[in-house]
């Protein structure tokens, strides 16, 4: 902590310096802008560290385990626990939610601990948008649950990013997918866009535990379940209606709660894994290389797609409701600049002709336009969405009679239409 503040109070002594001109020499206009972000970077590291300062284990452990305990409590330890926890979502203790709990706690402590890491970074940018959206902060959890706060998971059925969208449901709740950008990764997009689901959601079930359900099975099913219990609305009375992942799932979402706030508890502490806390969001209306925009910002195009996992090509596609950039806070104050400089958009232009056969459009010759593929052994129907860049649903329409239970064939031979039809 204190090496922050004495960063951050070196920095603007420095800066203070170089506008009072004593000793030290601006030799541009950029040179002072990027002086003052690297003060505004210094304030959100300080900041991130207030808020979620850095800990070893040894200063989690307050409990004085041993690095190989794993400790064991009564079902009614775990049921006062949750009761502590004060939330909008019901949080019920049972002997469904403690199947779970035993999962995490004790089975996949490795997991938890990665995520616990991960959820430093994460959930801040959650909670800050479902507090706007009047979201309950708890929903937060269940990024836990559909990907361990992966941005790049990917389902066996093709489901992708942080909170598992199929395409055709994210295009439904504004996220682009197509042969450039798959907002599906993107962090901020697909939070808003699971928001957006949740909000429809409660309007019909006016209740979130049957929300958390609907998002997992959809709400089809849990009409269906709602039917056969005759009419009842309570998740644990449904619950034997329900398709039976489903079963499985809310208690789940419980038990990450629990074991997520109680981690030390369970002699569970954050992996020592690396993650970039301290990046900001600019919206970008216009293609730009991504080499040539690594170039100008002095990153390596690896990091700038780190940072950008829903960048699927060597550009940053147009679009007329813009695109999300993420960025370290001091080069987001730098890209401003470049957008201004007539030498570096000619640059990337000419990089951006480079790659003129990525970034025209597709060409679809006719509607009768399809190939045929030949399913090699391993291959599903994830991997064939992704290679041709179609939805699931489209190929089981172009191939009726032919899948059967979403599986493929070695050998079998499947029709992709080029024309969307």
């Amino acid at each position: 902590m204190y090496k922050y503040i004495l960063f951050l109070f070196l920095t603007c002594l420095s800066a203070s310096s170089v506008l009072k001109g004593q000793g030290l020499v601006v030799k541009s206009d950029l040179e002072l802008r990027a002086r003052v972000a690297q003060i505004d970077s210094a304030t959100v590291k300080l900041r991130n560290n207030k808020l979620f300062p850095i800990f070893n284990q040894g200063d989690l452990n307050i409990y004085g385990y041993n690095e190989e305990d794993v400790p064991l409590f009564s079902d009614s330890a775990y049921a006062y626990r949750l009761s502590l926890l004060e939330t909008e979502v019901p949080l019920d203790y049972n002997e469904y939610v403690k199947n779970y709990i035993d999962l995490y706690a004790f089975r996949r402590r490795k997991l938890v601990s990665k995520v616990l890491a991960q959820s430093r970074h994460y959930f801040p940018v959650f909670e800050e948008i479902f507090d706007r959206e009047n979201i309950p902060l708890e929903m937060k959890y269940l990024a836990v649950i559909e990907s361990a706060l992966n941005q790049n998971a990917v389902s066996p059925v093709g489901a992708t990013g942080m909170w598992q969208f199929m395409a055709p449901t994210g295009r439904i709740f504004g996220l682009r997918t197509d042969h450039a950008l798959d907002e599906r990764r993107d962090l901020i997009r697909s939070t808003e866009a699971a928001v957006k689901y949740f909000k429809n959601s409660y309007k019909i079930y006016g209740d979130w535990l049957l929300v958390i359900a609907s998002y997992n099975c959809g709400p089809g099913n849990v009409n269906k379940a709602i039917k056969r219990s005759g009419g009842k609305r309570n998740f644990w009375e449904i619950m034997p209606y329900l398709p039976r992942e489903t079963r499985g799932y809310v208690p789940a979402f419980i038990a990450a709660a629990y074991v997520l706030n109680f981690a030390a508890e369970h002699n569970l502490y954050p992996a020592d894994i690396e993650i970039n806390p301290y990046l900001d969001t600019i919206m970008v209306d216009n293609r730009m290389s991504i080499e040539q925009l690594a170039i100008g910002l002095q990153v390596s195009p690896t990091e700038l797609k780190a940072w950008n996992p829903s960048f699927k090509k060597g550009y940053i596609p147009f679009s007329p409701n813009k695109v999300v950039l993420n960025l370290p806070y001091h080069h987001v104050v730098k890209l401003v600049d470049l957008t201004n400089d007539s030498a570096f958009n000619e640059s990337s232009q000419q990089a951006l002709a480079q790659l003129n056969n990525e970034i025209s459009e597709p060409t679809f010759q006719s509607k009768s336009s399809k190939l045929r593929h030949r399913v090699k052994a391993g291959e599903n129907l994830a991997q064939l969405a992704k290679k041709y860049d179609v939805s699931i649903a489209e190929i089981k329409k172009w191939n009726k009679g032919k899948i059967r239970h979403n599986r493929l064939n070695k050998g079998q031979t499947i029709v992709i239409r080029t024309d969307r039809a």
